[in-house]
């Protein structure tokens, strides 16, 4: 079955053919750096990381860009607040961004242009729309798009010119030619912005040039795929088209892949709400595989909901998944004599068919979703076989087990999780979450040793109080053949 993607330009889900066999380009806008990324930022990286992850395994070579915005008004105002360069605050957070990026197991792109990297391809690309007549300069050097004289406008957002129009405010001071317009060049206001040399006058670009000027040097005038959030449509990716197109004549990109937003309540996380909650904060209290887990634990083109109850429901799924593989790493190791269960043979069937059941839902539109669903039918019946109190070592069991050890390095590998040391996540993870009630693990671990020794005293009533209060704060104790453990309790 070809892959199947949902093209934002036609509304539908459609066959991805790709221009060269074999081969995909992609570009995917990346961040504007003037600040810390949050974790809304977070959602096309690991999208289009696992998207790419999965057209590898698929057999495509795959070219992937995504660039940094190092030049902006955002960047100018904080280098004023701060009293520094423009340069040393894009610089900052470039490598911030690729510091988050590496935590978040997302793989560097092909090429990470800059646009102060790229300003003579802007100016050329520029050139062509004046001479093209659809950009025209204003007497102080600005240049502004004719969006009026591109007939396509609006075919990606489905908007129309005149509705665009209807409620737009008309300055009479203003330089435009229409409401509409918007700026390709910017003449330099004040002499701490930074500035280029361009055949206007001394200036910078605006944003959304930069991204078709970067796309088409690296990309070529048409390429395959062009990816980024929902609220990128319009009129970040429309005036993309407009410009590509009304500089090439050509089709700019033939699909164009959208993420949902990542929702704090009924709006979406962004800075400008300051709604946000930093990826290297979220990192540092729940770990990046819990951050990887809740963005694809949804299908990306649906909203995620941001929310407490959320990152415990994935605490709590990492948690059940992780368990199994600890007990199924043992019991890779144990042989026995063969036999047979109706457990076993259950199992048994649904390995069968577990990588050609996750291959299809990702085929059909990145569903990770769907991914993840599957992932825990598989672990039910891992359970139904490894169970602690119940499991038979066994040829057959032992052959399972590193079955399913197998199958999951594959799919960790394009998801970027589970594939972690059981033991050494599951320590982190009750360590992290018994933080979370107001327990250190080396006070549970003390109460362990106060509950044992009252144990082989025989004062049971002083056990028994330590136990019940640490289950009145989450956490339970286990008695084992191996003697005493903890874990978190999920409500």
């Amino acid at each position: 079955m070809p892959i199947q993607i949902t093209n934002t330009l036609t509304g539908k889900k459609e066959p991805l053919t790709p221009m060269v066999p074999g081969q995909i380009s992609l570009y995917v806008c990346g961040p504007t750096v003037y600040g810390y990324t949050h974790v809304g930022n977070a959602r096309p990286a690991i999208f289009f990381d696992v998207a790419r992850r999965f057209l590898e395994m698929s057999g495509f070579q795959v070219k992937l860009v995504s660039n940094f915005t190092d030049v902006d008004d955002k960047i100018i105002n904080r280098a004023r607040e701060e009293k520094t360069s423009s340069q040393a605050i894009s610089e900052k957070f470039t490598a911030a961004f690729i510091q988050d990026r590496t935590r978040m197991g997302v793989r560097p792109p092909t090429i990470s242009p800059k646009v102060t990297e790229s300003i003579p391809e802007i100016i050329q690309l520029i050139e062509l729309l004046i001479q093209n007549g659809a950009a025209y300069v204003t007497t102080d050097g600005e240049v502004f798009y004719s969006v009026r004289k591109f007939s396509d406008y609006g075919k990606l957002s489905k908007k129309r010119l005149d509705d665009l129009r209807v409620g737009v405010r008309i300055d009479p001071n203003e330089k435009k030619a229409d409401p509409l317009d918007f700026s390709l060049w910017k003449p330099q206001k004040a002499p701490d912005e930074p500035a280029w040399d361009s055949p206007w006058g001394k200036g910078r670009p605006g944003w959304h040039i930069e991204c078709s000027a970067m796309a088409i040097r690296h990309l070529g005038e048409t390429f395959d795929i062009h990816g980024g959030g929902l609220d990128l449509i319009h009129p970040h990716h429309e005036n993309e088209i407009a410009q590509s197109e009304g500089a090439t004549k050509k089709p700019f990109a033939h699909y164009w892949l959208h993420n949902n937003m990542i929702n704090m309540g009924d709006e979406k996380m962004s800075k400008s709400l300051g709604n946000i909650f930093l990826n290297k904060d979220f990192m540092d209290r729940y770990s990046p595989e819990v951050l990887r887990f809740l963005i694809l634990s949804g299908h990306y083109r649906s909203p995620i909901d941001f929310s407490t109850k959320h990152i415990q429901e994935c605490q709590q799924a990492l948690h059940r998944f992780y368990s199994a593989s600890r007990r199924i790493h043992a019991a890779a190791e144990t042989g026995g004599a063969a036999a047979q269960s109706p457990e076993l043979t259950a199992l048994k069937e649904f390995a069968s068919g577990f990588e050609t059941a996750w291959v299809k839902a990702m085929e059909d539109d990145f569903n990770s979703a769907k991914v993840v669903g599957i992932v825990f039918e598989y672990v039910r019946f891992a359970n139904g076989v490894f169970d602690q109190k119940k499991f038979k070592p066994s040829n057959d069991s032992q052959a399972l087990a590193k079955g399913f050890l197998s199958h999951f390095q594959k799919l960790g590998d394009v998801l970027g999780l589970f594939s972690q040391n059981p033991s050494t996540f599951l320590s982190d993870l009750k360590g992290r979450i018994a933080a979370e009630r107001g327990l250190k693990p080396v006070e549970i671990e003390a109460l362990l040793d106060k509950r044992n020794e009252a144990r082989a005293n025989k004062d049971y009533a002083a056990s028994d109080a330590i136990r019940k209060d640490l289950m009145a704060r989450g956490v339970e104790i286990r008695d084992t053949s191996q003697g005493s453990e903890w874990d978190v309790i999920f409500s």
